[in-house]
């Protein structure tokens, strides 16, 4: 999601300091049985502008790039979403319509969780 990864920044090498662009980061030796992303109303994503996190178009391509990275490795990735007071999701609500599953967990009286 950042632009400065490996030494890579805005999408240009830095010749000056290595003389030609960096090696790419060593690939990771297995994956991951489960990502936990919490919470996806605070991830910022390139590909969706300038626009501020937790904004509709930041939610929308945050959760594509997941979704398209869960499919093509086969890594099940669960997306935190946190709801506000009143108890609606805080932000928009299209991660709703984008996922396979939607969860909604609360705390009971008794110090509980109850999840429906």
């Amino acid at each position: 999601f950042g632009d400065d990864i490996g030494g890579i920044e805005g999408g240009k090498s830095n010749n000056n300091k290595w003389g030609r662009a960096p090696p790419p980061p060593p690939p990771l030796s297995r994956l991951p049985s489960l990502v936990v992303i919490d919470s996806i109303q605070t991830m910022v994503c390139d590909s969706a502008g300038s626009s501020s996190a937790g904004g509709v178009t930041q939610v929308r391509e945050c959760v594509g790039l997941f979704l398209r990275l869960a499919k093509s490795t086969g890594v099940p990735i669960m997306l935190v979403g946190h709801v506000t007071k009143a108890g609606d999701v805080a932000g928009p609500r299209t991660v709703e319509h984008m996922v396979d599953c939607v969860l909604y967990l609360e705390g009971g009286g008794g110090g509980g969780t109850m999840m429906g």
